[in-house]
């Protein structure tokens, strides 16, 4: 792999030129082909995207449901005098003629609502034990580098190369940070009320089109309760994880502090 995130650098020049544009349509433009790069990074496809840009010949592939956003992008490339920016702008357009090439508008059209709605982000698999994940892995030609997934309603992050599978997942926190940001924001509006948890689950389960998130009350404490539409999943988890993660977050900085006054002494 050429770096850790090929597509990294292009999401951040998009985003940086999204924020300095002064135009709505410049804007969308800029939101669609950072949304691409975004989509083929998170959803594991970095490996995918690296072997077929190496079988492109210039001018050999063209995007028709792109062709406004990659015209842009082309003068946008014109106008910077930064060979990397140059390198970068053309990624972004490459991920573009990928997503056609591949027939991935539906499921890039899923991410973007996923993206527009501020929801918990998307996985690629979901699992109920690592040994299920593992098995998984071991099927795919090429490890989804990078993708989300979800081992037992947590999530963690395939980090799997074509090189080295140690450590083929790593577990992230994203659950209780998505609820530490909402509660910030005070409180969320409830939408249904439960007495136990069997009630709750009963309700996420017969729905037939469940939102991707809602916040829910069982006994009288808040819960979120999530669905993932490509992979058919459903999960509640109880606002305490939030609380948890502040704990570990503050026994950690104690574990640095003492580590530090060791070093002094």
């Amino acid at each position: 792999m050429s770096s850790d995130n090929p597509l990294g650098d292009a999401v951040l020049l998009l985003l940086e030129y999204r924020r300095n544009s002064r135009s709505d349509e410049e804007r969308k433009l800029l939101a669609i082909a950072s949304g691409a790069v975004a989509f083929l990074s998170n959803t594991g496809q970095i490996y995918r995207f690296e072997d077929f840009r190496k079988g492109m010949q210039p001018g050999s592939l063209r995007s028709f449901s792109f062709a406004d956003v990659i015209q842009y992008l082309e003068k946008l490339r014109t106008q910077t005098q930064s060979v990397k920016d140059k390198e970068t702008l053309r990624d972004a357009s490459d991920a573009l003629v990928f997503i056609e090439s591949s027939s991935q508008h539906e499921g890039f059209e899923d991410y973007l609502g996923y993206w527009r709605s501020h929801t918990l982000p998307p996985v690629i698999a979901a699992f109920e034990t690592h040994e299920q994940a593992e098995a998984w892995l071991e099927r795919q030609p090429d490890p989804p580098y990078k993708a989300k997934v979800l081992i037992g309603d947590e999530y963690h992050v395939v980090f799997a190369t074509r090189e080295e599978r140690e450590w083929p997942f790593i577990p992230i926190p994203l659950v209780a940070e998505f609820i530490e940001d909402r509660l910030e924001k005070g409180l969320p509006p409830v939408v249904a009320s439960f007495d136990t948890r069997e009630q709750a689950e009963v309700w996420l389960v017969t729905l037939s089109e469940p939102p991707r998130h809602a916040f829910i009350t069982i006994g009288g404490k808040h819960h979120v309760a999530a669905y993932w539409k490509n992979v058919n999943h459903r999960a509640i988890y109880p606002f305490t994880l939030a609380d948890d993660l502040a704990r570990e977050r503050q026994a950690g900085e104690e574990r640095l502090s003492r580590g530090r006054k060791r070093e002094k002494e």
